[in-house]
């Protein structure tokens, strides 16, 4: 070892939630870990996003689950893509990682009460138990060190930084009509004014900055050396081993027990965005800027590969653009709390409709692809009427209107008296968008959408609105003035990564493992090949096979 070389157990690339997990695991089995993220702050995508965690099984599982159903689904949904090892090894780590971290750490889970699997008439879906999500966390824990989390994104909380759950998104719209909501309402917003005579932001955290707030503050913990604002420019290797990483300067960081790769995946890397994403390139992802494919680049270098024969290289969401007022861009991924609700219709340049609005969120992204080679698809619009606004907000416009004129002023949003007048404004033909309209508003009338289905399963009417009928995905669009925005398919993680076995370590282009190197998060290979079977496939994964890849390492034998 050289001057200047500096020798621990395990070093991890990336603070997110598959290289958090990973060094908190491997710390508490009693490793030296150094965490190094190259971003000024941790957290990476997962503090930004909804946090939802799919793991089958767990503690908080329903008592009429199983592995086997579990399986079932999975073969049912991904298919001949499904690679059996990952499958196995996920479904029974899975549940072990949940009580592990639960058991040694400040993370804590619970079950969503109803979250159906996305495509829910496939053999094996559930409609709860799979589903997991952070329990909200006190932010005033990390002191000085709540520094250290990325905030979440602006159009996520109220009054420049409050953030709300589905819960609290309740209360909040019930508040004038229940006294318990008005109660729960009331709490939020004075926690929040405390918190802001003396932080910079809300400190109760939900969602996926509840997650990543509650592994930093464990991570911490658990005496882990946390490095931000740390770019590695190479792996060291020894004899065919990888045994360390190059830091800013030359620096030797080595590790006994090897490296894991956890730095977010190729979704921001220029050459193989352009390599794997389809015609046209998404301009926009709400992917946090630092995920440029450091550790994809670093795999390949040591011999590791691409996967391959994935139903798509990244999972998709529809997006919308909009202008802050500092200048930056924000990119507003639509999930769940406009599309899917009634009143609302998705229409191509054309005017017409061609998908299920209340779809998933990755098979819309998809569909906007695949239409858009036919007829021009992208940017396609989300058309509704001035009630649904009010009642459900549209993309980054709150229910109730509160920065409605804002969003039009500055183009967000286009409004227009009538249905013809707005398809003028939108540079399309009046009489095919107002035939559109009124099919629309013919389903509605019957519960019934002979075109796409909308509202025919469970996943699809609980993105719905339940108190409307018959069809809680179906609604009439007939109450001036009209309101339409602009939708764009966008990235929102990597499915194509490095090939890993079900230990979690790169393996080579003949299927070896390359010594001392492991992957996880969307720098691995994804189980799922493209495939978007539930939420939170992502993370779910993502932790259980850092905590795997943690697990492998403090057993093997240091140099060997």
């Amino acid at each position: 070892m050289s001057t200047g070389d500096r020798e621990v157990d395990l070093v991890v690339l990336g603070a997110g939630a598959g290289g958090m997990t990973a060094a908190l695991t491997a710390a508490t089995l009693g490793l030296e870990v150094v965490l190094l993220e190259k971003a000024a702050v941790a957290g990476g995508t997962t503090a930004i996003s909804a946090g939802s965690v799919w793991v089958p099984n767990s503690r908080h599982g329903q008592p009429d689950d199983s592995v086997e159903r579990a399986r079932t689904y999975l073969q049912a949904t991904v298919g001949d893509r499904l690679r059996p090892e990952l499958c196995e090894a996920f479904l029974a780590r899975g549940p072990e990682m949940v009580a592990y971290l639960e058991d040694k750490s400040e993370v804590r889970f619970r079950a969503y009460a109803h979250h159906p699997d996305y495509l829910a008439t496939a053999a094996g879906a559930t409609l709860r138990g799979r589903v997991l999500e952070a329990v909200p966390f006190d932010g005033r824990r990390l002191g000085r060190d709540l520094a250290l989390l990325r905030r979440p994104l602006p159009e996520f909380t109220l009054f420049g930084g409050m953030m709300v759950d589905r819960i609290d998104i309740g209360h909040l719209l019930n508040a004038n009509r229940s006294f318990r909501s008005f109660r729960h309402a009331l709490g939020l917003l004075g926690r929040y004014g405390l918190d802001r005579l003396r932080w910079p932001r809300g400190t109760r955290l939900v969602m996926g900055n509840a997650l990543a707030g509650r592994l930093l503050f464990s991570v911490l913990q658990s005496g882990v050396e946390l490095c931000t604002g740390t770019a590695v420019s190479g792996l060291i290797e020894t004899g065919g081993r990888i045994d360390g990483v190059v830091l800013p300067g030359g620096r030797r960081l080595l590790a006994r027990r090897g490296v894991v790769l956890a730095t977010g995946g190729f979704s921001r890397h220029p050459e193989l965005r352009r390599r794997l994403l389809p015609e046209p390139v998404a301009e926009h992802t709400p992917l946090v800027e630092s995920v440029t494919g450091d550790g994809v680049d670093l795999g390949l270098g040591a011999g590791g590969r691409l996967g391959e024969g994935h139903a798509s290289a990244s999972f998709w969401a529809p997006m919308s653009i909009r202008r802050r007022p500092d200048g930056s861009t924000a990119v507003f991924p639509h999930f769940v709390l406009d599309r899917g609700k009634p009143g609302l219709i998705a229409v191509d340049r054309t005017g017409r409709r061609f998908l299920n609005e209340a779809t998933t969120y990755h098979l819309f992204g998809q569909a906007m692809h695949a239409a858009n080679r036919e007829r021009p698809c992208i940017p396609c619009f989300f058309v509704c009427d001035h009630p649904f606004v009010l009642k459900y907000g549209l993309g980054m416009v709150r229910p109730r209107g509160l920065n409605l004129a804002g969003a039009v002023a500055d183009g967000y949003l286009t409004r227009a008296d009538s249905v013809a007048d707005l398809a003028r404004a939108l540079g399309i033909d009046p009489a095919a968008l107002e035939d559109t309209v009124a099919r629309n508003n013919r389903y509605a009338a019957d519960g019934v959408d002979p075109e796409f289905g909308k509202g025919g399963d469970a996943y699809q009417r609980n993105l719905g609105d339940p108190a409307h009928g018959p069809n809680p995905c179906l609604g009439p669009i007939a109450a001036p003035p009209y309101y339409a925005i602009r939708v764009r398919p966008g990235d929102i993680g990597a499915s194509v990564g490095l090939v890993t076995d079900a230990d979690a370590r790169v393996l080579d282009a003949a299927g070896r493992p390359v010594p001392g190197l492991y992957a996880c998060g969307n720098d691995m290979d994804s189980m799922m090949a493209g495939i978007y079977p539930g939420p939170g496939i992502t993370i779910g994964p993502a932790m259980t096979f850092g905590w795997v890849a943690a697990r492998h390492a403090a057993r093997s034998n240091a140099g060997a």
